[in-house]
């Protein structure tokens, strides 16, 4: 009888066991079955999020390229400008967009909108996602520029198509100067080498450039002469018909007379940029004389650095015929 007694004792513990046993399988199972679900949640969130970034760098950078290049037809042409940056944001892939324009038809505002559909995020009933972006943009006068030509022109107030001369004749100049700077060093050699090519460092405003003494008429009738056999569209560019990168088109240094040594002028102070359209060298030998007709462009692709020195300023100024040495550079405005 106790040995039966002790039998039953064990079945009793031994069944006790399995049921716990069962239960802990049954709790393991519950955990896993909330881990997993935990888990598919994180994923959906990670998965969303990550397509929703990656649709928004997209979508600002549409809005981005769509309002620096509409902007470049401001503030003459407002409707050019619409069109021109509806044709880059369908080019990007957007199909819709909002533009608007302030400051005297200076700045261009453009804005999208887009849902994005969710994928792992449905198992929360989120459908789609209202993604946005936004940019603004306007002409501003460069305050770096790489490329300009060792010539330049004082601070004055220029007028549009009038000849100016950028290198004066001997006899002409300020006690000695007659319109060259140093760029990249002293000597004629440079100045050639920088008047063929345009100087490949880069020139910011207020910075400070010795002049370069003396009339080199050989080297500015060599440099002048290889400018000019670039030119090899047909017909030729014209003042009136150019291309924006014609090799008659140069950017100089707009300057301020900052210092003498003796009786010569000695440094300059950079005050702003302009371009011109070379009409050639006049002239030989001691009367070697360059002359620009004064233009308002915009600065080709690659040769503005740098950034405004306050945007604010610029807003206030807005883009007028008075401000300015009219040259501009498309810049994008904080939001």
């Amino acid at each position: 009888m106790a040995r039966d007694r002790g039998k039953e004792r064990t079945n009793i513990q031994g069944n006790k066991k399995d049921s716990e046993r069962r239960g802990e399988r049954g709790s393991v199972a519950v955990l896993l079955a909330l881990a997993f679900t935990v888990l598919t949640g994180f994923a959906a969130l990670v998965t969303d999020v990550g397509i929703l970034y990656a649709k928004h760098a997209h979508l600002q950078n549409a809005v981005d390229a769509a309002a620096l290049a509409g902007v470049q037809e401001l503030p003459g042409d407002p409707a050019q400008a619409q069109a021109v940056a509806e044709e880059y944001a369908h080019k990007n892939g957007v199909q819709a967009i909002d533009v608007t324009f302030s400051a005297y038809n200076t700045q261009i505002r453009v804005r999208a909108e887009e849902n994005v559909p969710a994928y792992l995020a449905v198992i929360w009933g989120v459908q789609s996602t209202a993604i946005g972006a936004e940019a603004k943009a306007m002409m501003v006068s460069p305050t770096s520029l790489t490329g300009i030509v060792p010539l330049s022109i004082e601070e004055q107030s220029l007028e549009y198509g009038v000849e100016y001369q950028l290198k004066e004749g001997g006899g002409e100049g300020d006690h000695g100067w007659y319109g060259p700077v140093q760029l990249s060093g002293q000597g004629a050699q440079n100045y050639e080498t920088d008047l063929k090519y345009g100087y490949q460092g880069v020139i910011s405003v207020g910075q400070v450039l010795d002049v370069e003494h003396g009339n080199i008429s050989g080297k500015t009738a060599e440099a002048m002469a290889y400018r000019m056999d670039e030119d090899e569209r047909e017909p030729r560019n014209t003042f009136e018909d150019h291309d924006p990168d014609a090799p008659e088109i140069v950017y100089v240094p707009v300057v301020k007379i900052l210092s003498y040594q003796g009786n010569s002028v000695h440094e300059l102070e950079v005050v702003g940029f302009a371009a011109f359209f070379l009409e050639g060298v006049e002239g030989m030998g001691h009367e070697s004389i360059i002359t620009g007709r004064f233009i308002k462009t915009i600065v080709t692709q690659g040769r503005a650095s740098g950034s405004i020195a306050s945007f604010k300023e610029a807003e206030d100024r807005a883009l007028t015929e008075e401000t300015g040495f009219g040259l501009y550079t498309p810049k994008l405005l904080p939001n």
